[in-house]
């Protein structure tokens, strides 16, 4: 090996770094969510009403819709999942992940009108964002504002997981306004799907532009260099000791 081929490796690893990140964004087709993810009952109560399908390249419920759109693959603690969800009516919908079953997940529900009390009920008259960690079917509030949102405007909801629990971040896409930004410490879950939920959304929301990363770690830019580095330095070390033609 020459010493000029680990100086292109260096050279390419580093050029080619923010490609390999980007990379890392896994955009999820509709039809591989309506095919492949798994239809259950709300994550609030367990109740199923209606049913998911598509419309114009959409996800949407049916009918007053209360049901879950859960994930077919596993994301571990290092994850990030996004999703676009345009309200269209005044109950409650949200995410979830860490996902076991109903009974054992983390979620968050915002609600208008019919949402979460934080202790595992919901009712009328109980509008606002709560983030709920449910272990064996008893319901725990880690969050919750009373701010609530706004029908027919479309919204990115998004949760990434971090070393000590996750982060939530919710922004309004139709005023470009940014809602929410928490982090909560909490292990419980390391790994499970991730997905969506409705609870008597009349109609349904219409959600769009699924995206999971399932492994977001990536290289410090520092320890490329360090391999660069290393792969230049065998590189020349071999070239001095390759043996000289002997003349004659």
């Amino acid at each position: 090996m020459s010493a000029l081929k680990p100086m292109k490796m260096m050279l390419a690893c580093i050029v080619l770094l923010p490609f390999c990140q980007a990379a890392l964004a896994t955009p999820i087709s509709t039809s591989d969510v309506i095919t492949n993810w798994t239809s259950d009952g709300s994550p609030v109560d367990g109740v199923v009403l209606g049913n998911w399908t598509t419309s114009s390249g959409n996800i949407v419920g049916t009918n007053n819709h209360a049901g879950s759109l859960t994930s077919d693959v596993s994301a571990n603690s290092d994850f990030s999942f996004s999703v676009n969800s345009l309200a269209r009516d005044n109950d409650t919908f949200g995410l979830v992940w860490g996902f076991q079953d109903l009974a054992n997940h983390y979620r968050f529900s915002w609600a208008q009108d019919w949402g979460e009390n934080g202790t595992g009920g919901a009712a009328h008259g109980l509008g606002g964002f709560k983030v709920i960690k449910e272990v064996g079917g008893i319901s725990n509030l880690l969050f919750s504002s009373n701010t609530q949102y706004v029908q027919n405007q479309t919204y990115d909801l998004r949760v990434a997981g971090t070393v000590a629990g996750f982060t939530v971040q919710v922004e309004n896409l139709s005023t470009s306004t940014l809602i929410f930004n928490e982090s909560i410490t909490d292990t419980t879950f390391a790994s499970g799907s991730v997905g969506i939920h409705e609870l008597y959304q009349g109609g349904g929301n219409v959600w769009s532009n699924f995206d999971l990363d399932t492994s977001t770690s990536v290289p410090e830019p520092s320890m490329v260099a360090i391999f660069a580095s290393g792969m230049l330095l065998i590189g020349i070390r071999r070239r001095m000791s390759k043996p000289v033609p002997s003349v004659g």
